[in-house]
């Protein structure tokens, strides 16, 4: 059997047995036989006329049944790219999705046209957005945390792997927060408890406490951008990634809490993804 055949029979399995969330078969197929041949996808292309030796072919069978069990590609390699950086991934965190580098360009941009110099990333989950902007702006100080002692573990190991100097706290939202920032981002949980039941019961591996916000996915948004007034700087800026139809929701919290400059940022399908918006008023605090 070659490389082509191998890939092409995968591909129709994965196609035939109508796996939820299996909206590529084709790339599905090529990326695991390509991790467990040990080469690129262009090098696997190269070997489509090859025959596949016996250990690569029981190899990639093992991964293809692991797929064929519903479980994601990222998952099953342990590895997921977000900002053209590899970072590790299990089941102890949500997969970075490609619309969360919006969150990223956005808080970057405002990074830039503002002198910021703490951020903090809330709800971290896997660091890649912490990491990632630590990497791409060096000069902050970022904090990241999570109430999940599980996900800073792999948020940490990120870290680690990519040498950014990220600090770790392990939080409920901002108990065990300290101190006041100039800009707070987050990915929190903003999926419907229907849409989490209805996704966990087609068994999807990802964690129920990193998917469910409530019964409109609002529930942990509506907290952070209220206790974010006691931790937000003056002129300190919130950004907060989200369901598509969300995001007026998000506007109108933000303008409810005294939040200017609302914004809303789309992702490259031209949806609603991050809002953000600026507090602007005059506090008594100590930094």
């Amino acid at each position: 059997m070659t490389y082509r055949q191998a890939m092409t029979e995968a591909a129709d399995r994965l196609r035939s047995a109508e796996i939820r969330f299996c909206e590529t078969p084709l790339l599905d197929a090529s990326v695991l036989l390509a991790f467990a041949a040990g080469k690129t996808r262009e090098n696997l292309f190269a070997s489509y006329p090859d025959e596949i030796p016996a250990e690569i072919l029981k190899q990639f069978n093992s991964l293809l049944a692991k797929r064929l069990e519903g479980m994601p590609v990222s998952y099953i390699r342990n590895i997921k790219e977000f900002f053209g950086r590899d970072f590790y991934v299990d089941e102890s965190v949500l997969v970075p999705r490609p619309d969360t580098e919006i969150l990223v360009e956005k808080a970057i941009e405002l990074i830039d046209a503002n002198n910021t110099e703490k951020v903090l990333d809330l709800c971290t989950g896997s660091g890649c957005i912490a990491v990632s902007l630590k990497l791409e702006r060096s000069i902050i100080d970022i904090t990241a945390s999570d109430i999940s002692a599980e996900a800073l573990k792999t948020a940490k190991l990120n870290a680690e792997n990519h040498g950014a100097d990220v600090e770790f706290t392990q939080s409920d939202l901002f108990e065990k927060i300290n101190g006041r920032f100039d800009m707070i981002v987050t990915n929190p949980p903003y999926l419907t408890s229907a849409d989490t039941a209805e996704m966990l019961g087609t068994g999807w591996p990802e964690p129920a406490i990193a998917l469910n916000g409530g019964d409109d996915g609002l529930d942990f948004i509506r907290i952070i951008i209220n206790s974010s007034l006691d931790y937000l700087k003056n002129n300190g800026y919130l950004l907060i990634e989200a369901g598509p139809n969300q995001a007026v929701p998000i506007s109108k919290l933000l303008d409810s809490e005294g939040f200017v400059d609302i914004g809303i940022t789309k992702d490259l399908a031209g949806r609603n993804r991050v809002t953000s918006g600026r507090i602007s008023g005059t506090y008594d605090y100590e930094i």
